[in-house]
């Protein structure tokens, strides 16, 4: 038998819902299970695929690694070879590449031109952070206080 992710955790959230919140006798303990409910919906939405947020986030280190090699290119500062990256995990691998290149050859650079780098680096890692985080949702903390209707 094969059952996927999300619906696992619906049928959880129907047991929880169905067997355990009746035997709740105490505000508390109905607060936790509303903050359980909130969490198993949660991740049951982060556990469908979504091929568009991958791209999204090798789209993020792939311009921030172009522009990264444009600017080395402005001043003839010849970069470790690596050609365009097609995927996240590629991308990913050229992001390494650079920043391992630039640990090593920064201080050989003009000061200003290695800020630049890093920088650039950084925003493209903190673009790529922040698709990724966008599928992470907020968890209700307040479920777990709030108490719930009395019977």
């Amino acid at each position: 038998m094969k059952t996927d992710l999300p619906r696992l955790i619906e049928a959880l959230r129907r047991t929880l819902n169905d067997a355990v919140a009746p035997e709740l006798s105490s505000d508390f303990a109905r607060g936790q299970l509303a903050a359980v409910h909130d969490i198993l919906g949660k991740l049951a939405g982060m556990t469908v695929w979504d091929p568009s947020a991958l791209q999204a986030q090798a789209r993020a280190l792939i311009d921030g690694n172009q522009r990264f090699a444009e600017r080395a290119a402005r001043v003839g500062v010849a970069l470790p070879a690596g050609g365009e990256a097609a995927d996240l995990d590629a991308a990913q691998a050229r992001t390494r590449a650079l920043t391992d290149w630039l640990d090593e050859h920064g201080p050989s650079l003009p000061p200003d031109l290695a800020a630049e780098l890093d920088a650039i680096l950084r925003q493209a890692l903190r673009e790529q952070l922040r698709v990724e985080r966008q599928r992470i949702p907020l968890t209700d903390f307040s479920a777990m206080t709030a108490a719930a209707p009395k019977d």
